[in-house]
């Protein structure tokens, strides 16, 4: 007797496919194989291939809902502190197929102008976030820039990957020399805990 998988499993089977092959690897006889079963149990948790393309996109939406409610009230330089913490654990956690990927969606919406009309509005909540968190509407859109191209290069250089920490902790002294003002330090290790 085959045994049925919880929609979670296809899920995660479904972020994985999403993140090594794009958005034609997300299909539910490809899914199956890989887990090894037939694709009867696919149609328990999902009507199609469209429905289960949909919750992969909505997962991604509301993952920054979920992030704000394990944040906290922090903001400021502790609050992105936390974020980036959380935002690191994430990345790992995508390579594994736990959670949305970013860099899979990036590129999922970089072939879809519906998809992309979707992430452009997520990016922006996430923007409008770090905005109000800096103080500083510029210096969200830089940092978020940042992250986009931390994303897409370790697409390319997967052993950047391991150097988020220390990216993390440049953008996080950005930010603590942008609340110094005009009269705070451009010493490179302001904001840097001995």
């Amino acid at each position: 007797m085959e045994r049925r998988l919880a929609r979670e499993d296809w899920l995660r089977a479904a972020r994985l496919a999403l993140l090594r092959g794009g958005v034609e690897a997300v299909r539910p006889e490809k899914i199956a194989r890989d887990l090894q079963v037939t694709k009867g149990s696919f149609y328990w948790h999902f009507r199609n291939r469209e429905d289960l393309l949909e919750a992969l996109l909505h997962e991604w939406e509301t993952e920054l809902e979920e992030l704000l409610t394990e944040l906290g009230p922090e903001t400021g330089e502790a609050g992105l502190r936390v974020l980036l913490d959380r935002v690191a654990a994430r990345v790992r956690r995508s390579e594994r197929g736990e959670v949305p990927s970013d860099a899979a969606i990036f590129t999922w919406a970089s072939v879809s102008p519906k998809v992309a009309r979707r992430v452009n509005r997520a990016e922006q909540a996430r923007i409008d976030l770090l905005a109000r968190w800096s103080g500083n509407p510029e210096l969200a859109e830089l940092l978020y820039l940042i992250w986009l191209g931390f994303v897409t290069r370790g697409q390319r250089v997967p052993g950047l990957r391991r150097r988020f920490p220390e990216i993390a902790e440049a953008m996080i002294r950005l930010l603590a020399a942008q609340d110094a003002g005009p009269g705070g330090t451009n010493d490179p290790g302001a904001g840097r805990k001995s």
